[in-house]
């Protein structure tokens, strides 16, 4: 007599793919918490995005560089730079700083330090000649709230309760109308050199040591600090390279109009820019050795270089806390530069502070990877 066929064992079946869906949630576990780096990043990362965008964005815009040339001297003059004193202090929407001479106040004004004059003209009165406002039209957000308080202020100061309105106050723009599109043009140059450098710099760095790489720059004479000197060019380049196409891009499709040596100073600032950028990714990653520390740490990076250089929004308006990081961001400065020599046509003068905070944040960085820098497999 034939044996009858062996019964069907689903369960067993069953248990094998459960068994195996439990391996593979095991060993991505496993390898998850021997990346300590990779988790906790990984949590902090919203948190991260959190405060800075949330303070960088969805804040009221305050402490606003604002020049007042008051060249009446007279009781009219006075209430008003009472109702301007009153913007500083109490709404804080201004910074003021007195300036005696006009020419003085519009240079530096075209120069980026302020961002808007407060002309008091001489014999100022309620039926002219009225106050003149000249603003940095090259940030909307803080020329529209400044002309917005500072004609209030005139019009109170000017209009006693029951009598006529006064000569309106007067308007202009220190640069010609700029949309949307062309202000953000320099911050995005700053945003391909950053994912420029990331990409050539600590990626590549990373990617040399796991594929052995970096092996063969080990058995060779080469001093710590030429080996890192060369990874931060190499990564700088490459970034530069990425901000110049970019630049051009910007160039022809927005009605900026820039001479030649216009277009040099912006250069050597991206050049500049990207070589601190690239020695802040080298300096991070000189001991990882997996690309998944680059991977869970990049958005904080990002949340923490890329949105507080000013790029959005007014820099004068951030927490304390935030100016702090925004004052030590390289793209902080390089972006001050572009926007001073694209936008406000400055010339290459207004670039050198920058210039020099780049130059020494770069110096720092390398000297401070070739002291982590390990020459080891």
């Amino acid at each position: 007599m034939t044996a009858p066929p062996p019964p069907a064992r689903p369960a067993r079946g069953l248990l094998l793919a459960v068994l195996g869906m439990v391996a593979i949630c095991q060993r991505a576990t496993v390898t998850l918490w021997r990346q300590p780096v990779l988790l906790i990043s990984t949590m902090l990362f919203p948190v991260v995005y959190l405060l800075v965008l949330g303070n960088a964005l969805n804040r009221q815009l305050s402490g606003v560089p604002l020049a007042i040339v008051d060249e009446a001297h007279n009781a009219l003059s006075a209430e008003c730079l009472r109702g301007a004193m009153a913007l500083a202090t109490g709404r804080s929407l201004v910074d003021v700083e007195i300036v005696a001479d006009r020419d003085e106040a519009l240079e530096r004004l075209h120069r980026g330090r302020f961002r808007g004059v407060w002309v008091l003209p001489l014999n100022l009165s309620r039926q002219g000649p009225a106050p003149a406002f000249i603003g940095d039209n090259t940030d909307r957000f803080s020329y529209e709230a400044v002309e917005t308080a500072l004609r209030d202020v005139w019009n109170e100061a000017s209009t006693p309760e029951g009598a006529p309105s006064a000569a309106e106050a007067v308007k202009l723009e220190a640069y010609p109308y700029l949309d949307y599109l062309t202000y953000l043009g320099p911050a995005v140059v700053c945003l391909a050199i950053f994912m420029g450098s990331m990409v050539s710099g600590g990626l590549q760095v990373i990617e040399d040591r796991m594929f052995g790489y970096h092996e063969g720059y080990l058995v060779t004479p080469i001093a710590t600090g030429a080996l890192v000197t060369g990874h931060i060019v190499a990564g700088a380049l490459v970034a530069a390279l990425a901000g110049a196409v970019v630049l051009a891009a910007i160039l022809a499709v927005t009605p900026l109009s820039v001479g030649g040596a216009a277009v040099t100073t912006s250069l050597l600032t991206i050049l500049l820019t990207a070589l601190s950028i690239a020695s802040i990714w080298f300096l991070l990653f000189a001991r990882a050795r997996q690309a998944s520390v680059l991977r869970g740490m990049f958005g904080i990076i990002n949340a923490l270089i890329f949105f507080p250089s000013g790029a959005l929004y007014p820099v004068e308006s951030y927490p304390p806390w935030l100016r702090a990081i925004s004052r030590v961001d390289p793209l902080t400065h390089g972006l001050s530069a572009l926007r001073d020599v694209l936008l406000r046509g400055a010339d290459a003068s207004a670039c050198y502070a920058p210039w020099v905070f780049l130059l020494t944040f770069t110096l720092v960085c390398g000297v401070l990877t070739s002291v982590l820098f390990r020459r080891e497999v």
